[in-house]
């Protein structure tokens, strides 16, 4: 007689991952990144806290396309915007760390409005070349010379001292990897929690509206242009808050944040990830940097690579790297 297979009890890893409810996953995501400082060495530390940084960056930019439809090529506008109102606020006006922060969030804001008036008043493509024109010409204008006040004596301006976090009658200073690895995790981690908050509202919903169908928004009474300009400006501020967490954990600010390119990594970052979540920018940011970081030791032309595999996921994977491995999950789960 034939023996019958039987088959294993132990549950696959898809199954596995599938009992898990977003909150538990969240909770087990947050003890992770709690004892993930003490797995890795000190540079590392940082390094981690870098790909937060620049996640949330990406995720602005999600949110304007994902959510909003808008492609922007400005976001690198409004990063090196943070980091010159983190300057501002440190070096013109004597503001500590939190008041730094603001500063740049506030600049960065300041600065989206009447930009985001022009841009959000085209379509498709128009928006595009509008947003691409705004940065070329802020990058122009800033590197003539004539703002170098808001920089220092070179487009390139250092912290002269070591950040500190003021927190009660309690200080905790930049000088440890630890400090400013969980300074960066705690106010990205906040940051994506308003962001949650902000694209699950009737505000978000309404977005999604627009992106979906604009003249049936319009039908409905939605002020498209409008709600269009204000996701624009609070985009803006992310990526500015962004910018003033880089300024905090590299300590030096740079006149090439301005550039358009930067906003090119950004787009590249979120759509290897997926745009249409905001945990999607943060994984293809951790996949670019540790790709920089590891395959540029071996291939001096290590973007070709990353470009291919760009091109396979916009092929074969839209919604992203996240966009796939959540599908994979939810394949798993019993009906």
């Amino acid at each position: 007689m034939k023996a019958v297979p039987v088959a294993s009890s132990a549950p696959s890893l898809g199954v596995w991952l599938a009992r898990f409810t977003p909150g538990q996953g969240f909770v087990l995501l947050a003890v992770f990144l709690l004892v993930l400082p003490w797995l890795v060495p000190n540079y590392q530390r940082v390094f981690v806290a870098e790909i937060f940084v620049w996640g949330l960056f990406a995720m602005s930019f999600a949110i304007v396309f994902g959510y909003g439809g808008m492609l922007s090529f400005a976001q690198a506008v409004f990063f090196g915007a943070g980091c010159y109102g983190f300057n501002l606020g440190t070096f013109y006006f004597g503001f500590n760390t939190w008041g730094a922060v603001i500063s740049a969030v506030i600049a960065a804001m300041l600065f989206a409005i009447p930009i985001g008036y022009i841009a959000t008043r085209v379509r498709h493509h128009h928006f595009l070349i509008v947003t691409v024109i705004i940065s070329v010409l802020v990058t122009t204008i800033l590197d003539s010379g004539h703002w170098k006040w808001l920089a220092g004596p070179y487009v390139t301006r250092s912290l002269t001292f070591v950040p500190e976090v003021p927190l009660g009658i309690v200080s905790f200073s930049f000088f440890s990897e630890m400090v400013a690895y969980y300074f960066t995790v705690i106010m990205v981690m906040l940051a994506v929690a308003v962001s949650w908050l902000l694209v699950h509202s009737p505000f978000g919903r309404a977005l999604l509206a627009i992106r979906d169908n604009e003249t049936r928004a319009k039908l409905i009474g939605l002020n498209v242009n409008r709600l269009r300009w204000i996701m624009f400006v609070i985009a803006a501020g992310i990526a500015g808050y962004s910018g003033a967490l880089f300024a905090l954990l590299a300590r030096f600010t740079n006149l090439e944040f301005f550039h358009w390119t930067y906003s090119g990594k950004a787009v590249v970052m979120a759509i290897i990830g997926g745009v249409g979540t905001l945990i999607g920018p943060f994984v293809g940011t951790a996949f670019y940097l540790l790709s920089n970081e590891y395959l540029s030791q071996f291939f001096q032309q290590f973007v070709i690579g990353v470009g291919i595999i760009l091109l396979l996921v916009i092929r074969y994977a839209p919604e992203g790297l996240w966009g796939l491995f959540a599908g994979w999950v939810r394949s798993h789960r019993s009906p």
